[in-house]
């Protein structure tokens, strides 16, 4: 459902949640620990600084951190920094045309399964995923 530049990206976050806090990294570091393409996650990563979300530092001590606690952000944070809201905001099924006016067969349904899933995207925290992580429930980011 999410897209697979918001799939990496929380993968990124993830990663920089487990470092110490204000600890920079560079973006070539974390896309090679996490066998992700280079030039694609530093765009994703961008979005996360305009958003606020993360910091970047230019030069020898560069890179990006978290710019607040893991347990402040949410997963929603995230998503639309770097999807937007359209994909809450769309038909499900692409259909240009769907809206309450005009819906499509599953309009109703995916109202009440977006706002579930807006629900459980604004609560969970980027936090409770790194403590999965760190207690090795999840076995790699």
């Amino acid at each position: 459902m999410l897209s697979s530049a918001c799939q990496d990206t929380i993968r990124a976050a993830v990663w920089l949640s487990t470092k110490p806090e204000g600890e920079f990294h560079r973006i070539h570091t974390i896309s090679g620990e996490l066998g992700l393409p280079f030039h694609f996650l530093a765009k994703s990563l961008q979005k996360l600084v305009h958003a606020g979300i993360l910091v970047s530092q230019r030069g020898a001590a560069g890179g990006v951190c978290l710019a607040k606690s893991s347990s402040e952000i949410t997963l929603l944070s995230i998503i639309e920094a770097v999807d937007g809201t359209t994909f809450f905001d769309s038909c499900v099924l692409g259909i240009g045309d769907c809206e309450s006016e005009k819906p499509c067969a599953l309009h109703a349904q995916w109202d009440i399964w977006r706002q579930e899933m807006i629900t459980m995207y604004s609560a969970m925290r980027l936090s409770e995923i790194t403590d999965d992580v760190t207690l090795r429930k999840v076995k790699r980011i």
